[in-house]
């Protein structure tokens, strides 16, 4: 439960480098950009995609984002964050090696991001 914890603690900081978290918005980080994509936001929860996006040096106005299937979940009564894979979330089956080995690599680049980061609005 302690990776649950800290992971809670880390993306309210991450979140707070976004302005509106009720629309996608984008972060730079270190020339590459991550999104943030809300999928449902409730008075306790809060369910949404991160990933980056990479700029597409081949076309000028082109870029592309390779989603990961990941989805997190926020739930700020208990100030618990929970990363899962889509298979996951979708049949709610996974063994709890895999949901700890998934959430601590959530929080080792979380705690990246957080270093390395700067607003963009």
């Amino acid at each position: 439960m302690q990776i649950y914890e800290k992971n809670y603690h880390q993306f309210k900081v991450a979140l707070s480098f976004i302005g509106d978290q009720n629309k996608s918005s984008t972060v730079f980080l270190n020339n590459n950009s991550v999104q943030y994509e809300p999928i449902s936001i409730t008075k306790y929860t809060h369910i949404f995609r991160l990933y980056y996006k990479f700029k597409d040096h081949n076309h000028a106005v082109g870029s592309y984002a390779l989603k990961p299937h990941l989805i997190y979940t926020l739930y700020t009564d208990a100030k618990l964050l929970e990363a899962k894979s889509l298979r996951e979330f979708k049949t709610f089956d996974s063994s709890i090696t895999e949901k700890i080995s998934l959430n601590l690599r959530v929080y080792y680049w979380l705690k990246n991001i957080i270093n390395k980061s700067y607003k963009y609005q």
